[in-house]
């Protein structure tokens, strides 16, 4: 998965970028993450600044619903979306070593 994601994101690079800005503070940005944390530290160091509010991603607890999120994929980037349902399609088995369970 982790080679085939970094293909394709080379391959359609510019499609995602226009159908995630500007919600991706990232996309696209050498160092975005980065970058990122340097400019919410600078909003606050800011004396004019009066809060900084930080929001979690909908999916930091896998909370996203997969079918509405392919939904979107499908009309925002139809390029992506074989590639992302094909993986995210169906929800996936964890398989603990020496145990006869799977967790869901």
């Amino acid at each position: 998965r982790r080679i085939s994601g970094k293909c394709i994101s080379m391959i359609l690079r510019n499609e995602v970028l226009e159908a995630t800005s500007p919600l991706q503070t990232c996309g696209g940005v050498e160092g975005g993450v980065e970058a990122s944390v340097h400019a919410v530290r600078e909003m606050y160091m800011d004396p004019s600044t009066d809060c900084v509010l930080l929001v979690d991603a909908s999916n930091a607890f896998n909370s996203l619903n997969r079918a509405t999120a392919l939904q979107n994929v499908r009309v925002l980037c139809p390029e992506l979306y074989r590639y992302l349902t094909n993986i995210y399609g169906t929800a996936s088995s964890m398989i603990v070593s020496g145990t006869k369970h799977h967790i869901l």
